[in-house]
């Protein structure tokens, strides 16, 4: 079964890290150690951040693009062993990268153990550079590429960058006395770390991503329209202008307004013509009672846009400063953190049914993917983490210590209890009863999914 052997079998590890360390990066922030209010730019709040980032979506995006991508490709994963390679890396610099946060501070360790803060930047950068190698083969082998596969290959690109940035930063706290370039770098860079990472690498990972996938379980009309071409260009090109213009800032020590505000125009743009793609699919979709990880990926990507909207009014008015931390916490919770378990709703008890159910279709009746799943008793845990979230992010606009922990402990619950979901979905009931279904004619299986197994997993 090509889906099968075209999917990296460490997937699914990615995901149970991945989901680890946002369990971690939580239980700091609810224990005021990563504080969000009053010290976003401390050593100790940058652990919480990275374990975000780094632990959490990058890990996250890394494990579902090693399925995504030979599914959207109709082709095998160029290799099997760079995945794992990549996420050694990847752990072994994060855990490098946190010890030296700690000792940056002020643990009374020696300065020299400063030193782990490169070290694991470079571990993770290779990390980086392992998957993206893997990927881009991958996505080179099976030219032409479909549009959400082009997204792919350049959020790639910024996820090297965001990481190449990265580790000038971690350069300039560990050297006694570090080049002029790097400390420029450090000193104005933090908007292109940011630029990069949140714009370039999640975001555009996250349209290529959800152009297929909520396309194929709302079983909506797929082809590209002008709008998608022009998210796809204009969020490039405007990231790309941004982010020239700001190495140039920085090095030539000239500033250059005009332009920066092209390019910001050009991502509003991008991003305004992706969200008018998925209004229509969820207008046009033929599956008309909608999954549980549809209803919420409507939720989050309305975060996203709220997130979005919220950041260029802090920015007409002033602003934009002191509602950072709020603006940003909203964009990576609520919008692609949100995203990323609701779809992870799908796609766990999705491999669950390919490893344990998909080799009998056929042979007799099987269970359905959605019989892996409990929809009535996960929503409420979903409305409590989103109900949360946005609270949490208003505590922080407010500068609300107290109530913001508050909010992200409830966060931390309805986290768990969504990650207590995915693992019954891994571990169905014996006890279920298969219903009888037709098997897929043709099973076309090389893009993930058949219509026929689509329509078996709805209601």
């Amino acid at each position: 079964m090509m889906a099968r052997s075209g999917v990296s079998q460490w997937t699914l590890a990615h995901f149970w890290l991945s989901i680890t360390a946002l369990l971690v990066a939580e239980v700091l922030f609810v224990a005021g150690f990563s504080d969000l209010v009053s010290g976003r730019y401390a050593p100790a709040t940058l652990i919480g951040v990275h374990l975000t980032t780094i632990g959490w979506l990058s890990l996250l995006m890394l494990g579902a693009l090693y399925q995504f991508v030979p599914v959207i490709t109709n082709t095998r994963l160029y290799s099997q062993r760079l995945p794992l390679f990549s996420l050694l890396a990847i752990v072994a610099g994060l855990c490098a990268m946190v010890f030296g946060f700690l000792v940056l501070g002020g643990t009374g360790l020696p300065e020299f153990t400063l030193i782990w803060l490169p070290v694991g930047g470079a571990l993770v950068l290779a990390g980086f550079a392992l998957g993206a190698i893997d990927l881009w083969i991958t996505l080179w082998k099976a030219r032409p590429l479909p549009l959400a596969a082009v997204f792919v290959v350049f959020s790639l690109g910024f996820l090297l960058l965001t990481g190449l940035i990265g580790l000038g930063f971690t350069l300039t706290f560990a050297l006694p006395q570090p080049p002029a370039f790097l400390a420029k770098l450090t000193a104005a860079g933090l908007e292109l770390h940011l630029a990069a990472g949140l714009g370039g690498w999640f975001s555009l990972t996250v349209m290529g991503v959800s152009y297929r996938l909520l396309t194929m379980f709302m079983l909506a009309p797929d082809e590209p329209h002008r709008s998608t071409y022009l998210a796809l260009i204009c969020t490039i090109v405007g990231l790309v202008l941004l982010l020239c213009i700001g190495l140039a800032g920085i090095w030539s020590d000239s500033a250059m307004r005009m332009g920066a505000a092209a390019g910001c125009i050009l991502i509003a743009l991008g991003l305004t013509c992706y969200f008018v793609d998925i209004v229509r699919f969820y207008r046009t979709r033929i599956r008309r009672q909608l999954e549980l990880n549809s209803v919420m990926a409507a939720v989050a990507l309305g975060l996203f846009a709220l997130a979005l909207m919220a950041g260029v009014i802090a920015a007409l008015a002033g602003v934009f400063e002191p509602l950072a931390g709020a603006i940003a916490y909203l964009l990576v919770f609520g919008g692609m953190t949100g995203l990323g378990l609701s779809q992870l709703y799908k796609i766990v008890p999705f491999l669950t049914w390919l490893e344990k159910f998909g080799p009998k279709l056929g042979k007799g009746p099987v269970l359905r993917v959605q019989d892996l799943v409990n929809e009535r008793r996960a929503m409420p845990w979903f409305v409590m983490y989103f109900a949360a979230v946005t609270l949490a992010s208003g505590c922080l606009a407010l500068g609300q210590v107290t109530w913001c922990r508050i909010a992200i402990t409830v966060q931390l619950v309805a986290t768990l209890l969504i990650v207590i979901e995915f693992w019954r979905s891994r571990h169905p009931d014996p006890n279920l009863k298969p219903k009888p279904i037709q098997p897929p004619a043709g099973m076309a299986v090389a893009r993930g999914v058949t219509p026929g197994i689509e329509r078996s997993s709805s209601k």
